[in-house]
């Protein structure tokens, strides 16, 4: 009995999977493929982030001093998540890699155009000081 009710749940499992899968496929090439737009005035407004974890001051950036800022080049979707980032002035490798994986948690309320959500391409600072 127990092996035909995991059977069962197995297959009805399957049966989501499937849709599901193609449901996630179908928001990544949507969020992919929307039309991105720059903040230049008009009527287009600039995300706001709503969550914004500070990134990790690495062990080695500390030791060695080295403080200063990272730019990012990314997009925010019309979902609020950030994508396709880019360092566009590094300061340490190990410092450019804290920044990029800080922002990939970051959440905005997205961009819009004509007060709808959409898809805005900024620049972040995030800057680094010693804590010590």
């Amino acid at each position: 009995m127990r092996k035909l009710q995991l059977a069962l749940t197995l297959a009805v499992m399957a049966g989501f999977t499937q849709p599901l899968l193609l449901l996630c496929q179908e928001e990544s090439a949507k969020t992919a493929s929307e039309k991105v737009y720059r903040v230049v005035g008009g009527s287009v407004k600039a995300p706001r982030a709503i969550y914004s974890p500070d990134p990790e001051y690495t062990e080695k950036a500390r030791k060695e001093g080295k403080e200063g800022t990272v730019l990012l080049k990314m997009v925010v979707g019309s979902n609020g998540l950030p994508r396709d980032i880019k360092v566009i002035r590094s300061l340490d490798s190990d410092l450019d890699e804290a920044a990029v994986n800080s922002v990939t948690k970051w959440k905005f309320a997205p961009g819009t155009k004509d007060g709808a959500p959409v898809a805005v391409q900024i620049v972040v600072e995030i800057s680094f000081h010693n804590p010590d």
